[in-house]
């Protein structure tokens, strides 16, 4: 037998009676009716959801410019009496309910932010709210007929949803001649299942325009008006499909649009002059951008503004790379422009057949990568780099890497100059054709995340957070993750994440005095012995990055978990007890379910890699003993895991956590298995040859831990008349054949059950391991066949 791990753990649960509004759970919201607000509007919404009744607070996280307020339901219809003091009557709130305002600043910026609800027992999901620069309007019942067309005032952007197959609805708008109209419709970017087909025809129908696929699924219009009129928009799916879910945004109007720009980025601290194409721009063909110092870094949405509106958003990439601008020519290996690493270098295909080349110099084993940024950007260029050196031998070439963009990551073996070229896949060019290509060497860095966005901890109790390191470029130092700016009361010891690992839970702890309320959650992340250099960890909620988190802070529980004695390790397939010790005060005697609670390696619950029942402390018990096993495909590596105590407190769940419990998972020497699960043989009469009376399975060692050692075999469970041949596994061998051979003393008609057990010694200890059992079924021979020469005639 193996030796089995045990593990001794004290948990003393104890606490205060239970307080009525204590026991609430967290709000939740449901989709908003509406996401987006024109701005200079004041707006009133019914959100709905669970436990919302209680709600104080909506916070907005983001961009300044939006306000959002509870809206009050005013006093209760009806009212009490009472003969004495001490008895007043309680407005009656819709738990699933909550009317709000917001209001929304006339310079409000277009990006999205984050609403959510705070009741004094939590802080809800985040839902997104957007701001809009034209009027809203609501696709009507109607107009899904050319004839009840549905009149739009431009500009305004239409809220509408295909809501069934081969639907279409139809707009009405009036057009000056010669105006260029522009139709954008938000579908496929927005996430929505409706691969769009927009087209303007007059009023008898005819079309005059289509569009399809212009900006991903969606489609995009430049209709240039031939008369002053009234002219019909129709808007379907492209593959007669709709739903509930097939929403779209349709913007129109003579509005700035843009349709490519030049350059694609620049460098913080710099001013970098941008060339726009489009429509309605009203001659602003060029713009100067500031790049602040301080500017964050990464993609960006660009809108210019014009006397006509606010522009459709263009993508600007914002960096700390040296820029260089592409000089012609350059379109032969002799005529490169130079360049230094690390940059990102600007430049267009301008004609067709072209090629820009760029050359440069690496050291020996210096890794660099070429990464282009065109296609994500909205050019034409389908990016082709081919990689060579000086004298042109090409040494590596790649095209569509990222959607239409090209990359190369290459690692030179000798130092020297070497040259880089860009080109069409199509060999196309044009204005249209620019690019964005960066080269640099990799250097190792992080960044950090933490789930769940919200959490809630009692008085006298914790709460943990799980924090992860997402590790790029070979970074393997330790993190050391900080909550910072606690409450009064709040307390976090620093979580340690080490070299080897990825994650860890920080327990965040509140005193009996701590501050109630619902406070921000700030979680930095900061390398160790590798610069210092410290991240800001995003907070995840669900599988989303959301703009903050937020920490709950509410009336001590009615229990408490505190844990005495640590879990070393488990083999796999091993298993550990937890003991446990209820501590009862002032009346308390509600049934308490004790559960392991924590992660694998990855977000995949601790299930993964043990099994384990809940224990529930019954009614009146004082202890008991909780089981914890390990899988034998438990992932091996130390992981931290806590006891959850749940019991139920005036209706609802209330939970609080022990401290944190470093599991670690060793892997056993090897796992048996076998090939067959089902063996058939026949019983054949002595003197008689028949491959049916033999059975052959294979018995299979999965070797771990390093484990090179002879496996004896022993297989038990064999009836009588039956011969096995059993043979040791040899060392570093995988697998041997096991053979049967029936004899007609076998028991015919019979199934057995066949035991293998294999026995090694590893690391001066000896182990033993049993797979699944064998099944064996013995047949009867078949009838032999008759031979008397009578029979054989009268037969014939």
């Amino acid at each position: 037998m193996l030796n089995r791990t045990a593990l001794s753990l004290l948990v003393i649960i104890g606490g205060l009676l239970p307080i009525q509004s204590m026991a609430q759970p967290a709000p939740k919201i449901d989709a908003p009716p509406r996401e987006y607000f024109q701005r200079g509007t004041y707006t009133e919404l019914t959100l709905s959801g669970e436990n919302l009744g209680e709600a104080k607070e909506i916070k907005v996280s983001g961009a300044a410019g939006i306000v959002a307020t509870v809206v009050s339901p005013g006093s209760a219809p009806v009212g009490v009496e009472s003969s004495a003091a001490g008895i007043s009557a309680v407005s009656q709130s819709d738990v699933k309910k909550l009317s709000i305002s917001i209001s929304v600043s006339t310079n409000a910026s277009l990006t999205e932010r984050e609403l959510r609800v705070v009741t004094p027992f939590g802080v809800s999901n985040p839902i997104s709210v957007r701001v809009s620069d034209l009027p809203e309007v609501n696709s009507g019942s109607e107009n899904t007929s050319l004839a009840n067309a549905q009149m739009i005032e431009m500009p305004a952007t239409v809220n509408g949803v295909i809501a069934n197959a081969a639907e279409s609805d139809f707009f009405k708008i009036k057009a000056n001649q010669n105006e260029h109209i522009i139709l954008d419709v938000y579908a496929f970017r927005l996430g929505s299942p409706l691969d769009s087909s927009l087209a303007v025809l007059d009023n008898a129908g005819k079309e005059l325009a289509r569009n399809e696929d212009a900006a991903g699924l969606d489609s995009i219009l430049d209709f240039k008006a031939p008369e002053s009129g009234e002219y019909i928009v129709q808007l379907r799916d492209f593959r007669y499909q709709g739903g509930g879910n097939y929403r779209y945004r349709l913007r129109a109007g003579v509005l700035p649009h843009v349709t490519s720009t030049y350059p694609y980025g620049g460098r913080r601290g710099e001013n970098v002059e941008v060339e726009l194409t489009g429509v309605n721009l009203d001659g602003a063909s060029k713009i100067i951008l500031n790049l602040a110092s301080d500017a964050a870094l990464g993609k960006q949405e660009i809108r210019t503004t014009a006397t006509r509106g606010v522009s459709n958003p263009f993508p600007f990439d914002v960096s700390d790379l040296p820029q260089f601008y592409e000089k012609e020519p350059n379109t032969a290996i002799d005529q490169a422009d130079a360049v230094v690493i690390p940059v990102a270098i600007n430049g267009k295909i301008g004609k067709e057949k072209d090629y820009d080349a760029f050359k440069f110099h690496a050291e020996k084993d210096q890794q660099i990568i070429f990464e282009v940024f065109a296609f994500r950007y909205g050019s034409k260029l389908d990016a082709l780099l081919t990689l060579t050196d000086e004298h042109g031998n090409i040494l590596q070439r790649n095209d569509d890497a990222a959607s239409e963009d090209a990359r190369l990551d290459h690692r030179f073996s000798e130092e020297g100059d070497y040259v880089i070229l860009i080109e069409d896949l199509l060999g196309r060019g044009g204005d249209e054709y620019g690019y964005r290509m960066t080269a640099t060497t990799p250097q190792p860095d992080f960044s950090a995340v933490f789930l769940a966005d919200v959490s809630r901890v009692h008085r006298d109790g914790r709460v943990p957070v799980r924090c992860e390191v997402n590790r790029v470029n070979g970074f393997n130092a330790p993190v050391i993750f900080k909550a910072e700016n606690l409450p009064t009361g709040i307390y976090a010891e620093p979580l340690l994440v080490p070299a080897d690992a990825t994650s860890g839970l920080l327990l965040l702890n509140a005193s009996a005095e701590a501050a109630l309320g619902s406070f921000p959650l700030k979680v930095m992340a900061t390398a160790v012995m590798s610069g210092n250099r410290g991240h800001e960890a995003q907070p995840i909620a669900g599988e989303k990055a959301a703009r903050g988190g937020f920490l709950t802070v509410l009336e001590a529980a009615p229990f408490s978990i505190e844990t005495a004695t640590l879990m070393a390790g488990i083999e796999q397939n091993q298993s550990g007890t937890i003991e446990v010790v209820v501590n009862r005060k002032q009346g308390f005697n509600g049934e308490i379910k004790i559960t392991p609670e924590g992660f694998s390696i990855g977000r995949d619950p601790i299930g993964k890699s043990f099994d384990f029942q809940p224990l529930t402390i019954k009614a009146g018990e004082n202890h008991g003993s909780l089981s914890l096993k390990t899988k034998l495909d438990s992932e091996i590596a130390t992981r931290t895991v806590v006891c959850r105590g749940e019991s139920e407190v005036s209706g609802q769940l209330m939970a609080t956590y022990s401290s944190a419990i470093p599991i670690g998972t060793t892997s056993v020497p090897f796992v048996l298995s076998t090939s067959l699960k089902k063996l058939v043989v026949t019983a054949i009469p002595s003197g008689s040859s028949s491959a049916a009376a033999e059975g052959v399975f294979l018995a299979k060692a999965e070797r771990r831990d390093g484990f090179e050692g002879e496996i004896e075999l022993k297989l038990e469970g064999v009836p009588e008349g039956v011969t096995a041949t059993v043979v040791n596994i040899p060392a570093k061998a995988n697998e041997i054949p096991v053979k049967l051979v029936a004899s007609e003393k076998g028991p015919v008609g019979k199934d057995f059950q066949l035991t293998l057990t294999g026995t090694g010694t590893h690391k001066d200890r000896i182990y033993r391991f049993k797979p699944a059992a064998v099944a064996l079924t013995i047949n009867a021979p078949e009838p032999a066949e008759n031979k008397d020469p009578k029979l054989a005639n009268a037969e014939k």
